[in-house]
């Protein structure tokens, strides 16, 4: 991968491929996964237990060096306690539930291995036969021609019986380098006195693993048609597959629409009947139903019901909008709570900030929440009016029913009801109130 990460964290579809991996044995129906990780694996087991999803139970073991795949197996024997035990390369990033459910309950056999058939074999072990029964998996590197020339290939998992496989895993003496790897032992089981099953698998359209940062990028290809087609099929309208992307862990109501340009990415969840984009941005936020979004970046936010937010608006972390909320355009929240029926102009930004329900934020008022050394909040009461170009210096509190004149700077709270205007801002009279009255 050249890269710092490693190629089993590397991500796909907003989840690293190890975590694919897992998401499709948890869906075949496997309840527990024990993962072989370096000597140097804490950032693995970190992503792995986050990415993993949450009916599938994670042990961990180490390999010291990395002596190859038959070595990992084996140091995970101690913690297997079934007759049988699911090999699978952690690097299969587009494997599908089904492919695993077909290997796991095949029929009774001393080893099961999921072959295919692909259009390039380029890199992958070859399936030799000997009279239509799998003889060998011959990696390319040790391939003749004639084997190179197979297009049959070995698709990276494996079903053993476990008594079997630790026996012929210290039976089978390590390469040249050092390195003992899976595949030898099927020479063992290749013998006439054990039966070996090849179960094929559709890999038509390539293979299941993962090499290189063009496998990533075909695998986000792939992975993407597959989810796009999921929620095509569970009642959401897409107009354009193919400039929508929409992250694994995502998930959308029916009769939601999402226009061109749209990305949902993370654990983003919107609800039904919404309209998204087109070029919406929306990353680890929930959206409720009947919210129409528009043009907007939303990052780490809480969305209820019927929310509006305009084109070129950013919703940054910790923002929550209510109900019946309104942003206009080129607006910005964060660290915000909008109660029901808040209505926020263009070119505002409210920031750590508390704003009671049916305000309304003038288009470009702002709060002012940094003094160069530390932040503080605004709490604006309920049915407020704070006017176009108000600067709310925070810490500050406005009290319900209260408004501030345009241009307004604020830096002392505005009691309930008051009236406030000028540079700095002071009480005046409301119209058609008597003397003396605020």
């Amino acid at each position: 991968m050249r890269s710092a990460l490693p190629k089993a964290l590397q991500p796909i579809a907003g989840r690293p491929i190890l975590g694919h991996v897992l998401h499709a044995l948890s869906q075949a129906g496997i309840g527990r996964a024990i993962v072989v990780t370096d000597a140097a694996g804490e950032q693995l087991r970190t992503a792995a237990e986050a990415a993993a999803p949450t009916a599938l139970r994670l042990d961990f073991v180490t390999q010291p060096q990395p002596l190859g795949t038959g070595d990992a197996v084996q140091r995970a024997r101690p913690a297997v306690k079934s007759d049988s035990v699911l090999v699978i390369n952690g690097d299969l990033g587009l494997i599908e539930p089904e492919q695993v459910r077909a290997v796991a309950t095949a029929a009774p056999a001393t080893v099961v291995v999921a072959t295919g058939v692909v259009p390039d074999p380029s890199g992958m072990g070859r399936i030799v036969r000997r009279d239509g029964q799998l003889a060998a998996i011959v990696e390319e590197a040790d391939a003749t021609p004639d084997q190179r020339a197979i297009d049959e290939v070995n698709a990276g998992f494996y079903r053993f019986e476990s008594a079997w496989l630790w026996d012929a895993l210290d039976a089978v003496g390590p390469a040249a380098n050092g390195e003992r790897h899976l595949t030898h032992v099927l020479s063992a089981a290749s013998d006439g006195q054990h039966v070996v099953l090849p179960v094929p698998i559709d890999l038509s359209s390539g293979p299941l693993n993962i090499e290189d940062r063009r496998d990533l990028a075909r695998a986000e290809q792939t992975l993407r048609a597959r989810i796009i087609d999921t929620w095509l099929a569970a009642g959401v309208t897409i107009v354009d597959p193919a400039t929508t992307y929409i992250d694994a862990d995502a998930c959308i109501g029916q009769d939601t629409t999402i226009e061109p340009g749209t990305h949902l990415r993370g654990t983003t969840l919107v609800g039904r009947g919404s309209w998204i984009g087109p070029n919406t941005v929306i990353r680890d936020s929930h959206v409720g139903d009947g919210c129409r979004l528009v043009g907007c970046t939303i990052s780490g936010s809480r969305l209820g019901d019927r929310v509006e937010v305009g084109p070129y608006s950013t919703l940054r972390e910790g923002t929550v909008a209510d109900a019946d909320v309104h942003i206009g355009t080129h607006a910005e929240t964060k660290e915000a709570h909008l109660h029901s029926g808040v209505r926020m102009g263009h070119f505002s930004y409210v920031g750590d900030a508390e704003v009671g329900a049916n305000t309304n934020i003038g288009a470009g008022a702002i709060t002012c929440n940094y003094d160069g050394e530390a932040k503080h909040r605004t709490v604006i009461g309920r049915d407020v009016f704070i006017g176009s170009d108000s600067l709310l210096v925070a810490p500050l509190a406005i009290g319900d029913g209260a408004s501030t004149g345009a241009g307004s700077i604020v830096n002392k709270d505005v009691a309930a009801g008051a009236r406030v205007v000028g540079s700095p801002a002071r009480a005046v009279k409301r119209r058609g109130t008597s003397e003396g009255s605020p």
